[in-house]
């Protein structure tokens, strides 16, 4: 068996094994080196796509924002119609329906019967003043009225008068007939007579319109 004899001094060896080691330190930190600008580019490219991907958020919270106002926007309108519609409602709960009443009212007066006054009221505001009905020692309806009609007149005859105070008892919507009054009346120019009279009606809740009840008309 043959062995190999070394004939360089120690030195050169340990020179060759220095180089050897220089050579593997150079080579690691290059690989590090390289490793860390690898590392540095993804970085890089990770920040970009997050700053893109925050650019996309930021631009529809913008957008979001926006449709929200516009949104905000008719929910204030709303809001505000419907306090409208609640105080529309609320001021007019009572609100009677007068052309209705005014129309059965000329349909049952009678031909010999004329009118110099009416006077009509609703609710506890308007014309709050009892009527007959409601001051006399019998009451003809328990219950209170939504509102009031008070007429002065003539007719030609005391039957006329009575004709009218069952026509109006007849008639739908009315709680309650009062003959306030009625005296006879001699006309010397005319040479004839005439009653005049005072009565009154109480209207029930069939009379009010309910224009406003749950909502806009």
């Amino acid at each position: 068996m043959m062995r190999q004899i070394d004939l360089l001094p120690a030195s050169f060896a340990e020179k060759a094994r220095e180089r050897r080691n220089l050579t593997l330190v150079i080579g690691g930190g290059l690989a590090l080196l390289l490793g860390l600008v690898g590392w540095w580019f993804m970085l890089g490219g990770q920040v970009g796509s997050a700053k893109s991907e925050l650019s996309d958020v930021q631009a529809q919270n913008s957008s979001l924002r926006t449709q929200i106002a516009e949104l905000q926007r008719f929910a204030d309108l709303e809001a505000e119609v419907q306090a409208k519609e609640t105080a529309l409602q609320t001021v007019m709960a009572g609100d009677v329906a007068w052309p209705s009443i005014m129309t059965e009212l000329a349909m049952v007066v009678p031909g010999e019967v004329w009118f110099n006054e009416i006077i009509a009221s609703a609710g506890a505001t308007e014309g709050a003043t009892p009527v007959g009905t409601e001051t006399a020692p019998v009451l003809v309806n328990s219950k209170a009225p939504v509102g009031r009609v008070q007429f002065r007149g003539a007719s030609l005859t005391m039957p006329g008068v009575a004709k009218w105070l069952i026509r109006l008892g007849d008639t739908r919507g009315f709680a309650g007939v009062w003959l306030n009054s009625a005296a006879e009346t001699a006309d010397s120019q005319a040479g004839q007579s005439y009653f005049d009279f005072d009565s009154t009606i109480e209207l029930n809740k069939k009379t009010l319109s309910k224009r406003y009840v749950g909502g806009m008309p």
